[in-house]
């Protein structure tokens, strides 16, 4: 669905891999041709957010930087680690006191609020002049508005599953589920109290409201009309998704009981330490599962289960942007596009399994050599994308977690949850939908 939430086909991404060396030998030709219209050379100082919190994540950005410093030496990179839940907060205090950082993460879920906000350069005229933009073609978009561009591709996430391979053949369960009531009974045959063994870590805590808007997803298909920005989903469809999702811990009690706490290194560690033999994630996490058990025997990865209108599943491109106050822009955009090539992205994917956005770097070796990327490979075909429209951040994190974390605890019901969230989303969708008419 156009500019909200669509599928990019396996076959057209499988197909980048094929424009890749051809896009490389244009880019160099354009550039020798119209040496004018190439990018200045970038120096000095600049500043950089990210939210990487993991070892394995901060371990492969090290590897980026120093390949960067190597390459761009009259560069200096100030990094500062900014996390998800304090990432909007501090980006509008920054933008209303035009002093942030130069450069900076924006993921597809965000950018609409980003660029509501005010806080990112229109990079358009650098991403022209940048010889490797063909190698991002099919993903810059979910960072263009109105024909402008404000973020160079990075990576993709793809969500998928984890689940311990030995303790679904100690149970004989042979595959993984498919649906969403075969992910629940699975979850149940898998729980043991008895031996702190649940089937299911679940994201309760810090993170957990992005759950609830894949639970309505699953249920109703696509529930924000992508033209109008309103919305298009019943209130008991909500309530049945919304339901459904808390459950799994309040009735079948087939989740880690500490699930309103568990954020993501919660949930990963109760994977690690068996409490949980199934844990939903993303691609960026697939090098850290294999420090904890051997794929193929102890672990492997699974789609995410579907519902009755669509898979729980999405992917979300994460791009770099620059700050619209930066007093550096070339310095910037030489960092930031030197994170949408190959070389980088290919660094980043071998120490922690984020899917690379480049054509070439998707194409690479390691991918093909990794049988386990075979389920992130067909799920591009399949997933919608992530939603963004203006105030969804908010409404996931504001309304959708603390609205789910009450239902968790029993300080509501499951019903009452739902009937916040889907009356908060009625009025975010239509303040977004007023704001795109008054355009």
């Amino acid at each position: 669905m156009q500019n909200l939430i669509s599928s990019l086909s396996r076959r057209t991404f499988l197909k980048l891999g094929a424009m890749t060396s051809a896009a490389g030998v244009a880019g160099t030709a354009s550039a020798s041709a119209a040496a004018a219209k190439t990018n200045p050379k970038g120096s000095g100082k600049i500043s950089f957010w990210h939210h990487y919190t993991s070892d394995g994540e901060r371990a492969g950005f090290a590897k980026v930087v120093d390949a960067f410093k190597v390459k761009s030496p009259a560069i200096t990179l100030d990094i500062t680690t900014v996390t998800n839940d304090d990432w909007m907060t501090k980006y509008i205090a920054a933008t209303a006191a035009k002093s942030g950082p130069d450069t900076l993460m924006v993921t597809a879920a965000r950018f609409k609020d980003m660029r509501k906000i005010g806080g990112l350069k229109d990079i358009t005229a650098q991403v022209k002049n940048w010889p490797a933009k063909d190698g991002v073609s099919t993903t810059i978009g979910a960072f263009t508005e109105r024909g402008k561009s404000y973020g160079v591709p990075w990576f993709t996430f793809i969500d998928w599953m984890y689940y311990r391979k030995d303790l679904f053949d100690a149970a004989g369960i042979t595959k993984p589920p498919a649906t969403l009531e075969e992910f629940r009974q699975t979850a149940i045959a898998l729980t043991n109290p008895s031996k702190n063994q649940y089937g299911f870590a679940m994201r309760g805590g810090s993170g957990g409201g992005g759950f609830i808007p894949k639970m309505i997803h699953a249920w109703n298909g696509p529930f924000i009309n992508p033209r109008t920005l309103l919305r298009q989903v019943k209130f008991e469809t909500v309530r049945d998704a919304v339901s459904f999702w808390v459950n799994l811990s309040v009735k079948d009690k087939a989740v880690v009981p500490t699930v309103t706490s568990d954020g993501f290194a919660q949930i990963m560690a109760n994977f690690q330490t068996g409490k949980a033999a199934m844990v939903m994630h993303h691609t960026g996490s697939f090098v850290q599962v294999a420090g904890y058990f051997k794929y193929g025997t102890q672990v492997e990865t699974a789609a995410m289960p579907a519902g009755a209108g669509a898979s729980t599943g999405f992917t979300s491109p994460l791009a770099h942007g620059i700050f619209a106050s930066t007093k550096n822009p070339d310095a910037g955009f030489e960092w930031i596009s030197y994170m949408g090539e190959a070389p980088a992205q290919v660094t980043f994917l071998k120490e922690t399994g984020y899917f690379p956005t480049a054509a070439s770097a998707s194409e690479d070796a390691y991918v093909g050599a990794t049988p386990q990327y075979k389920v992130a490979l067909k799920a591009i075909g399949v997933y919608d994308t992530e939603y963004t429209f203006p105030g969804y951040t908010n409404w996931v994190s504001n309304t959708c977690l603390p609205e789910f974390q009450k239902a968790l605890t029993g300080s509501q019901t499951a019903e009452k949850a739902a009937r916040n969230i889907y009356d908060e989303l009625g009025r975010v969708c239509t303040a977004a939908s007023k704001a795109l008419l008054s355009k």
